[in-house]
C-alpha cells in the first residue's frame, strides 16, 4: 500500500519554550530532541536579515523561474492573490549525466518550487548552516568535528491553492532521505502558519528507523526497512511545525518528514541544509554506482561507516 494513503493527518505543533539563558541547547530541549528527533528554535535567526534574504529569493524566483508562455498570470510579491496555483514555464527533463543529473537546478512543479541553484548562495548559506548560532546547536547535538560547510540544499517553496480541499493524511508524503544522513536544519524564511504547508515530522521516529539501517549514517536500508516505515505511518502521529520567521527546525537524519499539509493563503518559505562529521567521503563516480548521487546536498556518503547497535547516540556530542 501506498505509505501517501496510510499516513494519519498532521498535527499543528509549536516550540515549547525550554531553553536556558547563557547556553545555545538546554537540558530540557536535548531531552526533547533526543526523544522526538526534533527541535524549534525560534527566531535563531534574526528577522531582519531573513526578511532581506527572502526579498532577494523573490527577485531570483521572478528572474529564473517563467511563467507558462500561453498563461496570463503572473507572479506579484504584493498581491497574494496571484500566489495561487502558479502556472510556470514546462521544466525541462532531469539531466542523465553531468554534474546536475537526476535534478534540475531549479524546480518548478505546480504548487512546489526549489530553487536548489541558490545553494551556493554565500548571503543564504551564511544565513544558516555557518551562522554561529546554529552551528552551535549543531555542534552541542553532534559534535565538533562538523564538515566545513560547501552549501545548502536551496530554498523551498510551497505555494497556496484557490480550491481549499478539507486537510488529511493522503496529503503527506513520509520519507527518510538518501545519502548520508546525521543532522538536519531547516530555516523558515517567513512566518509559517497551521496549515501553511510548515515542515512536518513523525516525532520518535527516528529510533524506528534507525533500526532499519545496517549502518548509523548511509542510507544503508536492511530487510526491516519497509516495515519499519510502516510501524511509524501506521501508529504515529505526523507534527506539522509551526514557527515564526527566523526559526530552526533542527531534525536528526533517521526522522521521518514530509511537507505539510496546505490550505491556507501564503507561501512557505524554507531554506535547507545538512550537517555531519568531517570524515573521509565517497567520490562522484561512487556515488553515481551506487545511485546515490544527490549534487544538491552538502553531506556525502562516509567512506567508512559505523554498524548500528543499540545506542544511536554514541558517536553523537549529546551521548547516551
Amino acid at each position: 500500500m501506498s505509505a501517501r494513503l496510510q499516513s494519519k493527518l498532521s498535527i499543528p505543533f509549536s516550540a515549547q519554550s525550554s531553553a536556558e539563558q547563557g547556553t545555545f541547547l538546554s537540558g530540557a530541549e536535548l531531552g526533547f530532541f533526543k526523544e522526538h528527533g526534533f527541535l524549534i528554535k525560534e527566531r535563531l535567526v534574526g528577522a531582519e536579515r531573513v526578511a532581506r534574504e527572502l526579498e532577494r529569493t523573490w527577485a531570483h524566483l521572478q528572474r529564473h523561474v517563467p511563467p507558462h508562455a500561453d498563461s496570463d498570470w503572473r507572479l506579484e510579491p504584493g498581491d497574494p492573490t496571484t500566489w495561487k496555483d502558479p502556472e510556470w514555464s514546462p521544466m525541462a527533463p532531469h539531466p542523465e549525466t553531468g554534474y546536475y543529473q537526476g535534478r534540475q537546478p531549479r524546480e518548478a512543479f505546480r504548487r512546489t518550487v526549489k530553487l536548489h541553484d541558490l545553494g551556493w548562495d554565500d548571503s543564504l548559506t551564511d544565513l544558516l548552516p555557518r551562522h554561529a548560532d546554529v552551528r552551535a546547536v549543531a555542534r552541542a547535538l553532534l559534535g565538533d568535528d562538523l564538515k566545513p560547510t560547501e552549501c545548502t540544499r536551496g530554498v523551498y517553496a510551497l505555494f497556496p491553492g484557490r480550491n481549499k480541499h478539507e486537510p488529511s493524511g493522503a496529503m503527506l508524503g513520509p520519507h527518510t532521505d538518501q545519502v548520508c544522513q546525521q543532522l538536519n536544519a531547516c530555516l523558515y524564511l517567513d512566518d509559517v502558519k497551521p496549515r501553511n504547508g510548515g515542515f512536518t515530522v513523525w516525532p520518535g521516529s527516528h529510533r524506528i528507523m534507525w533500526k532499519a539501517h545496517e549502518f548509523e549514517a548511509n542510507f544503508s536500508p536492511n530487510p526491516r526497512f519497509r516495515e519499519c516505515m510502516r510501524e511509524v505511518i501506521e501508529t504515529i502521529e505526523p507534527y506539522e511545525l509551526t514557527a515564526p520567521q527566523g526559526s530552526v527546525i533542527f531534525w536528526h537524519g533517521r526522522t521521518m518528514h514530509s511537507g505539510g499539509v496546505h490550505a491556507g493563503d501564503d507561501i512557505r518559505w524554507a531554506l535547507f541544509a545538512d550537517f555531519s562529521h568531517n570524515r573521509p567521503i565517497l567520490d562522484e563516480d561512487e556515488h553515481r554506482s551506487l545511485g546515490q548521487y544527490e549534487w544538491f546536498k552538502d553531506t556525502k556518503l562516509f567512506r567508512e561507516d559505523h554498524p548500528t547497535t543499540d545506542d544511536m547516540w554514541r558517536h553523537w556530542n549529546c551521548g547516551s
